[in-house]
């Protein structure tokens, strides 16, 4: 009998060790969340060449994902779900694309958040990445332009194999290479071959100024 509690209790302890393990290498202790934010100065003062008299921006859309993945990526081609986001403010095409790639292995999570109404503010979206998917992908179309939008672009989350608890960069503003216009109110003018993903260097909003800043707080993970 005394055998028998001594084999009862072995099996015991080697359960509660094999569950602690097994806790220890579950999802959630290989994945966080974020809060990320877009603090937006779009302003007269900062860009006074033909400021427009409505700016404002699109839903902030995006993915968590490899640290491999080229999408949004400069020198790369944008997709058709990128140039509507970029020409329209669209989000359906470009989701519908991410979606694809989540299914596919290439992602974590879609995000969809928020427009701005202005060209002064801050948008706010919650992102979970995890060890395989450590990086983030948002853009917002300038609105109006052509085809320009502000992105963060691959922003890498895991460092010394450790989830960074914050990270603040400048968002960049790019030119998708769909649309050949120079201002915000150009007429359409297809950009024909397309064109590379490039950073916007040009005026109207090639002064230097920083738009937006974006801050990368983990609040789980």
């Amino acid at each position: 009998m005394k055998n028998l509690s001594l084999i009862i209790l072995f099996i015991s302890v080697l359960f509660i060790q094999c569950k602690k393990e097994e806790d220890n290498t579950s999802p959630a202790a290989n994945s966080a969340i974020y809060e990320v934010t877009f603090d937006i100065n779009w302003n007269k003062d900062n860009f006074p060449v033909h400021y427009p008299s409505n700016p404002h921006f699109s839903k902030i859309i995006g993915w968590s994902h490899s640290s491999t993945s080229n999408f949004f990526a400069p020198e790369s081609m944008a997709s058709e779900g990128i140039q509507k986001m970029a020409e329209l403010g669209a989000t359906s095409p470009l989701s519908e694309e991410i979606n694809q790639k989540i299914n596919n292995g290439e992602g974590y999570e879609l995000i969809v958040g928020e427009n701005l109404g202005s060209g002064v503010g801050k948008i706010t979206v919650e992102v979970n990445v995890n060890t395989k998917h450590p990086s983030i992908s948002l853009a917002t179309m300038i609105a109006p332009s052509p085809d320009w939008y502000l992105a963060v672009v691959n922003i890498n989350l895991l460092e010394n194999e450790e989830f960074v608890d914050e990270k603040s960069i400048t968002a960049l503003l790019y030119d998708a290479g769909t649309d050949s216009g120079t201002d915000y109110t150009s007429s359409n003018e297809i950009t024909n071959p397309q064109e590379p993903i490039s950073q916007l260097t040009y005026a109207p909003l090639s002064n230097g100024a920083v738009i937006s800043t974006v801050t990368f707080r983990k609040k789980q993970g």
